[in-house]
């Protein structure tokens, strides 16, 4: 089934006829609606979300996050299929999906790729719609995720049966005001009534103090119909703190001579807890009678479902603290103070050290009770008026005022005792720790945004410098971070505008100076046509998410270029692509590697990926070597790379199946400076031949450097003196002529 067809449920006709008696479609925006779509797309990190309802021949868009239409056509419509079955429908990879490969919202703008719903229903018989995310990217949502979407679903239902019983309201008032248009003393409790659904009407004589009710203001209270009432008893059913709020309100109306309305709690005769609204006016009669009437209305099920709402927005439903929104807004709170002035506090992030080892060894459930007990001791060890949240999923965030008992530096020395005790788990014991940056306001900021960028800054440099203590903001740091944020602003910038460009440094056999290949280096295009190198960008490296974007751009791009030379008949010979650490733990980077190379039906054999030392210094050594076998297995070649650099060189040749070594440069620029290093590097060469190993010399550079190498039996350079990084277009003419293309590389014998 592909566009322009979808299943019909089999009670269309009921379905539409239900739709259109919500009275709903067309109608402006809700910030309720608009909540929970937000809500979706932060939990489940998609960047669209919609709250959809299915017509005839569209589907509209009651709420939606990310796109700027308000319909699509029902023939392009996922939605359309989720609703035939009445069932949640994930699809991990539309262009997998035989129903949606070809549907022009996943070939065209805007990219589907992924797509997760939840069909919408007020009676569960008729599906009127679905609450949705989607992602241009193909992915498989946690078990957690989906739950969460699941109940958001259940909320915006709540919201949908509202619009029902408002409609019904309406109808009901339009029959009772034409019944009863000719009684004068009922007109404007009749406009109430078209106001409010679920409803009873009351009237109060002032001079007698009788008080009448409605059959239904009865049915409220839980009181049989006709029971003598007086205001002393209905006054009663409030709680004592509310009670004085509504006598207060309803004096105040008759003494000015204005309508009133109130909320409150209330209960009833039988001891329900019920929340509800009134509204009242004196009636001009023109009599002597003074008349204080009204509606009164049971929200109890609007109020919890707001509250179930709010708590969705607010609260992370792991930990019980608030979640990022919430903290952003505390904190944009106190930034502001009074007067404008920030109120004095300090900004405490905390960053769990060792859990997503934690996690990944011992399972997602004692990754969650390690999270609830840190959020637990996080909230006992913060003084009174600190604010609590997590912001991430390890990443916790406390706003501290400086006039509390306590001082931030005691506060966070307390989390760092507190937060690396054991966490107990089904018989054992869980251990992790915690690294903590500090900001203070308004001496380091004086928005809540620099505050959050200030207390980051300081608990990266705890990081970076030996995790588990406490940093504090320093202007030093600034600088630092302005030169990695401004590295990182180019990477992304260039990524959104596909400027990111692969390079190739040739690669040579030192025996006949033959190509046997070349390393691709990432390049960023500027738009005035120079080319930055990673010189430019280095610090963007250091970021996660921006060493990932480089690491897969690059590898699409040496596709991309492998596959064309393929149709041309033209063979390479074997591709080096870097993989930092980041890309490298990314989740089935084996399985998704050797899956993208088999889609472009290119033969392992061709890549050569280079890894260096920090990607096998990880905790996780099992799982590195199974993806370092699963990757050499298949027929990849395994180099690692900077060799000599590190600390731990020869415990990797030994552990790990790797089949080639590169040389790090430095040693290679300092064969002329000591007979030390010319020592270094024979012996590199001489232990690698006992390993069976490939040995690449990088950074060549002059031709006594190639004449050594060649002398000790080095196997393969890369240099300036053979060429530097050139396009596509140009490896391959150097290729086809198999010569340097800085020089001709007989010169270098």
């Amino acid at each position: 089934m592909g566009a322009g067809s979808y299943p019909l449920p089999e009670n269309e006709a009921g379905r539409l006829s239900s739709l259109r008696a919500l009275d709903i479609l067309r109608t402006p925006k809700d910030p309720e609606f608009d909540a929970i779509t937000e809500l979706a797309a932060s939990i489940l990190e998609c960047p669209i979300a919609l709250v959809s309802l299915v017509e005839e021949q569209q589907q509209w868009f009651k709420s939606c996050v990310g796109v700027s239409v308000e319909s699509t056509p029902r023939d392009v419509s996922f939605c359309s299929h989720a609703i035939a079955t009445g069932k949640p429908m994930v699809v991990p990879d539309t262009q997998k999906d035989p129903r949606f490969a070809d549907n022009p919202q996943v070939t065209g703008e805007p990219h589907i790729r992924f797509y997760a719903g939840y069909p919408l229903s007020i009676d569960q018989v008729h599906y009127l719609g679905t609450l949705c995310v989607m992602d241009d990217k193909p992915r498989q949502p946690t078990e957690f995720q989906l739950k969460q979407l699941e109940r958001l679903a259940l909320v915006v239902e709540g919201l949908l049966r509202s619009y029902k019983t408002m409609a019904l309201a309406k109808q009901s008032s339009i029959l009772a005001h034409a019944q009863n248009a000719k009684v004068a003393s009922q007109h404007k409790l009749l406009k109430q009534i078209e106001s409010l659904a679920k409803i009873g009407a009351w009237r109060l004589d002032r001079n007698t103090n009788v008080l009448t009710w409605s059959d239904q203001v009865y049915r409220l209270h839980d009181l049989p119909i006709g029971t003598p009432l007086d205001l002393e008893m209905a006054l009663s059913f409030y709680p004592e703190s509310a009670r004085a709020e509504v006598e207060a309100i309803i004096s105040q109306s008759i003494e000015v001579g204005a309508p009133f309305l109130v909320e409150t709690d209330f209960v009833t005769h039988t001891g329900r807890q019920r929340r509800v609204r009134f509204m009242g006016e004196l009636e001009d009669a023109g009599t002597d009678e003074e008349m204080l009437i009204g509606v009164i209305q049971d929200i109890t099920e609007q109020y919890e479902h707001e509250q179930v709402l709010w708590q969705a927005a607010h609260v992370d439903s792991l930990s019980g603290l608030g979640n990022r929104h919430w903290f952003q807004s505390e904190l944009e709170e106190m930034m502001k103070g009074c007067g404008g002035a920030p109120r004095e506090h300090a900004l405490i992030l905390i960053d769990l050290d060792g859990f997503k080892l934690a996690n990944d060894s011992l399972g997602h459930l004692a990754g969650d009770e390690v999270i609830r007990v840190v959020a637990q001791r996080i909230r006992e060890i913060s003084c009174k008026g600190s604010f609590c949240a997590r912001v991430g999923g390890d990443e916790f965030a406390v706003i501290v005022p400086l006039s509390g008992p306590e001082t931030p530096a005691e506060t966070a020395n307390k989390l760092i005792s507190r937060i690396k005790e054991p966490v107990p788990f089904e018989g054992t014991s869980v251990y992790v720790s915690a690294s903590i940056g500090v900001a203070f306001a308004p001496q380091d900021a004086s928005t809540a945004e620099d505050l959050m960028k200030c207390a980051d800054m300081a608990l990266y440099r705890v990081k970076r410098s030996g995790r588990g203590r406490v940093g504090y903001y320093e202007k030093t740091l600034r600088q630092v971070f302005d030169s990695r944020q401004k590295a990182i602003d180019v990477v992304r910038s260039a990524h959104r505008s596909r400027r990111l460009k692969a390079h190739y440094q040739p690669i040579v056999d030192l025996s006949d100076m033959s190509i046997k290949g070349a390393e691709a280096l990432v390049r960023v295009s500027e738009p005035n046509g120079s080319l930055l190198g990673p010189d430019d960008f280095w610090d963007a490296f250091k970021d996660p998410e921006s060493a990932r974007v480089v690491d897969s751009s690059v590898f699409q791009i040496v596709l991309e270029n492998l596959k064309n030379w393929q149709n041309q008949g033209f063979t390479p010979g074997r591709i080096s692509i870097n993989a930092s650490k980041y890309w490298f733990q990314t989740d089935d980077f084996a399985s998704g590697f050797l899956s993208q190379l088999s889609d472009c039906s290119i033969p392992p054999d061709m890549i050569r990926l280079e890894v260096t030392e920090n990607v096998l210094l990880n905790d996780e050594i099992e799982c590195v070597h199974r993806i370092l076998s699963d990757l050499r297995e298949a027929g990849v070649s395994i180099t690692l790379d900077d060799f000599g650099a590190g600390f731990a060189s020869l415990t990797h040749l030994r552990d790990y199946p790797i089949d080639a070594i590169k040389i790090d440069r430095s040693f290679i620029k300092a064969l002329s400076l000591s007979h030390q290093n010319t020592l270094i590097v024979r012996s590199i060469v001489d232990l690698s031949k006992s390993f069976n190993l490939t040995v690449i010399a990088a950074g060549v550079e002059n031709y006594a450097e190639a004449r050594f190498l060649q002398s000790i039996g080095c196997d393969q350079a890369q240099g300036s003196l053979f060429s530097d990084a050139v396009d596509a277009a140009e490896l391959q003419k150097a290729l086809a002529d198999q010569q340097s293309i800085a020089a001709p590389v007989s010169y270098v014998i």
